[in-house]
């Protein structure tokens, strides 16, 4: 199976300074996306959860750095008498990151950056999940309303080859009040995507994007693959509200529609035994960030 993937770079267009600056940010999530049918019996239903802490160090007057922790709890649902939603592959799935991003800026408009990452995603045994990752690119601000970047990136996996994907970073401002960007605020867990962004007044913003979600992870002992692994796929839209409460609070509502949803089991042996679609369905969540 190929897949196609979108990565964040978080990109810093401030004008260079020889003082150390810390930019800290503290994210939290609740989504729920309700029940849907699989194509060979049964349903299926989750709820994600989690939290993200993200530091931005100016380092030089030329690098910055990003360090971010990331802890997330997918509860997935499997019902019915019958195909996946009777066998009930995998219950609460935990996935913790550990990743790093550097940007050197060697001229007023390029960039270039390096990216590495430790991810353990698992049903019950963490020390058996860990995979390690990197990525590296090029960025460039072609006007002070565009950037554009590419690269690309290659990940561990469990049970599998090691998976390469493209780097894509975008910032694309389009009037005074709209903008595009791969900056998502729906952002949690492995999603990557693009926004378009309406600022209509200081209190208020409104978001309208696509993101691809994928996950690997490893299975328990138990069930129809023990120690295997099991594989997530799927193309979130999203629409969400957020209020600026203050500069240093914001809260936002999310509601949107997750299509092109795929399950995939692989067993001990990295055998494929199981690869199922379905249903589109709907989703809805909160979303909170501090700011200090």
């Amino acid at each position: 199976m190929v897949s196609i993937t979108l990565a964040l770079c978080v990109l810093s267009t401030q004008a260079e300074t020889t003082t150390p600056k810390y930019n800290t940010k503290l994210d939290f999530h609740y989504v729920h996306q309700f029940e849907s049918a699989i194509d060979n019996g049964g349903d299926v239903e989750l709820t994600s959860y989690g939290s993200e802490l993200r530091i931005d160090t100016k380092m030089t007057n030329s690098d910055d750095l990003q360090v971010r922790f990331q802890y997330q709890r997918d509860e997935w649902d499997f019902s019915g008498t019958s195909g996946l939603g009777l066998e009930d592959p995998w219950d609460t799935i935990d996935t913790i990151d550990l990743a790093f991003t550097w940007t050197h800026s060697y001229s007023k408009s390029s960039k270039i950056f390096l990216g590495g990452i430790a991810r353990s995603s698992y049903e019950e045994d963490a020390s058996s999940s860990t995979v390690y990752g990197g990525s590296i690119g090029f960025v460039h601000s072609f006007t002070s309303d565009f950037t554009l970047g590419l690269g690309v990136g290659v990940i561990e996996q469990i049970l599998e080859d090691a998976r390469l994907f493209p780097v894509f970073v975008l910032e694309w401002k389009l009037s005074e009040n709209l903008r595009m960007t791969s900056d998502l605020s729906t952002r949690f867990g492995t999603r990557t995507g693009v926004e378009l962004v309406w600022t209509p007044n200081s209190d208020w913003t409104l978001g309208a994007g696509i993101s691809y979600s994928y996950s690997r992870f490893r299975l328990d002992f138990e069930d129809i693959a023990p120690n295997g692994a099991g594989e997530t796929t799927a193309w979130p839209l999203s629409f969400r509200a957020t209020y600026h409460a203050s500069p240093s609070f914001d809260l936002t509502i999310l509601g949107g529609i997750v299509i092109s949803e795929q399950l995939e089991i692989t067993n001990q042996t990295r055998n494929v035994i199981e690869r199922q679609e379905y249903e589109s369905a709907g989703a809805v969540g909160v979303l909170a960030q501090i700011r200090f």
